[in-house]
């Protein structure tokens, strides 16, 4: 009597194998595939808090109101807080704030939130600069397509320069961020003021 395997036993071995090896393959491919695509997300899941982190320390370490001048007209924005609407509905934030300096004291600057082609960008002019003087631009969110900005002031919540219903006007208490990205993600964050 022989021992061993016969031809069709081996074929179907080798076949069940070759198939294993198949379901293997296509596995590992979508591993690889989450894999990557995990990483992307990560990424623009830290610029995002990375960036509601920049505006969150912008905003605490804003100027006082009784250190600048009063506006002209009366406004629920503390002084150190201005929104601008821009062409087709962007808008840009703007935050006196100190910033420190080493061996002195802090010095007061204007920073600027504003939509580029980039995307979000962050930069910087001093107080008394003209706003073309906007320096150390520097691009926090790429591919940002909408900045929304939001207010809490009189019990309700509304768009600065948009809504008039806040009579007499009264102080903001927060502050909402909306981030819209290219892939249609939208991004938001309520500040405390």
């Amino acid at each position: 009597m022989n021992k061993g395997f016969t031809l069709v036993e081996m074929l179907v071995a080798i076949g069940l194998m070759a198939l294993m090896a198949l379901f293997c393959w296509r596995g590992l491919v979508y591993v690889a595939d989450q894999r990557a695509r995990v990483s992307e997300e990560s990424v623009e899941i830290s610029q995002i808090v990375r960036t509601f982190a920049q505006i969150e320390r912008d905003l605490a370490e804003r100027v006082p109101n009784t250190a600048l001048p009063a506006p002209v007209t009366a406004t629920e924005l503390p002084r150190a807080l201005g929104v601008y609407g821009m062409e087709r509905g962007a808008v840009e934030v703007e935050i006196a704030r100190f910033l420190p300096q080493a061996g002195g004291a802090p010095r007061a600057v204007r920073v600027l939130y504003r939509l580029t082609a980039a995307g979000l960008s962050r930069s910087t002019r001093m107080l008394e600069d003209v706003p073309s003087a906007a320096k150390n631009e520097v691009v926090l969110l790429p591919g940002a397509t909408t900045l929304q900005v939001r207010l809490h002031a009189g019990g309700f919540w509304t768009q600065p320069g948009h809504d008039t219903r806040v009579q007499p006007t009264a102080p903001a208490t927060a502050i909402e961020v909306a981030v819209e990205d290219g892939k249609g993600a939208r991004y938001t964050k309520v500040f405390t003021l």
